[in-house]
């Protein structure tokens, strides 16, 4: 072998290797953007599915919670209820006092956040409707980087059947459903983002003037 044909291989075996690496970059470097998208949109559909399981296992108990005279409260930007359904300890847990509301995100836009506590009968509702909703170390975040999260609650009043969506809560029974309408700061092209969640609640009225109660 000449050293004209070694230096002729050397080129072509770095030439090889160099494009063998560019490949091996870009196909990592897919593989992380598919990775995030993929983390991305698990969280996303996680954070709904427990949202609806915990609206949905939603405990009508009759005992007053701020200005309410059972345990529900409900505004623009947050509702209080017990549920039977817990972030931590699923559906087979004790049952929890829940938070759901929202706070500005430093770092720009809102966040749909879930506070939980133990419910240990009505005394300690009555202590934690006494205080808004605050943002605490354990809050779980559900939603980030929204650009608004708005909650309404849907009345159906009893003679007419008729229903429409308040944006606070303040009627004497329960509402028949919870809308919590999510919009992203940002819209990304192919990727699930947080969207509006609709729950029914199928929760009997409790309250003192039902005569069935």
């Amino acid at each position: 072998m000449t050293l004209i044909e070694l230096l002729i291989a050397v080129t072509l075996f770095a030439a090889i290797s160099a494009s063998i690496g560019v490949v091996l970059r870009i196909a990592f470097t897919s593989m992380d953007k598919i990775d995030s998208k993929v983390d991305l949109t698990r969280r996303v559909i996680s954070s709904q599915r427990a949202i609806d399981q915990i609206l949905s296992g939603m405990v009508p108990v009759v005992t007053p919670c701020g200005p309410m005279a059972f345990g529900f409260s409900g505004s623009a930007t947050a509702a209080r209820f017990v549920s039977s359904f817990s972030l931590t300890e699923g559906s087979r847990g004790r049952l929890q006092i829940v938070e759901l509301f929202s706070a500005p995100n430093p770092k720009g836009g809102v966040r749909l956040l879930l506070n939980e506590y133990p419910y240990l009968g009505k005394r300690s509702l009555t202590a934690v409707c006494a205080a808004p909703a605050t943002v605490r170390e354990s809050s779980f975040i559900l939603a980030d980087r929204l650009a608004s999260c708005q909650f309404a609650f849907r009345h159906t009043e009893r003679e007419s059947g008729m229903e429409r969506w308040a944006p606070a809560w303040f009627f004497p029974d329960w509402p028949t459903a919870i809308r919590i309408e999510m919009v992203p700061l940002e819209i990304i092209p192919n990727q699930i983002q947080p969207t509006t969640v609709i729950t029914p609640l199928l929760v009997r009225n409790t309250n003192a003037d039902d005569p069935n109660r």
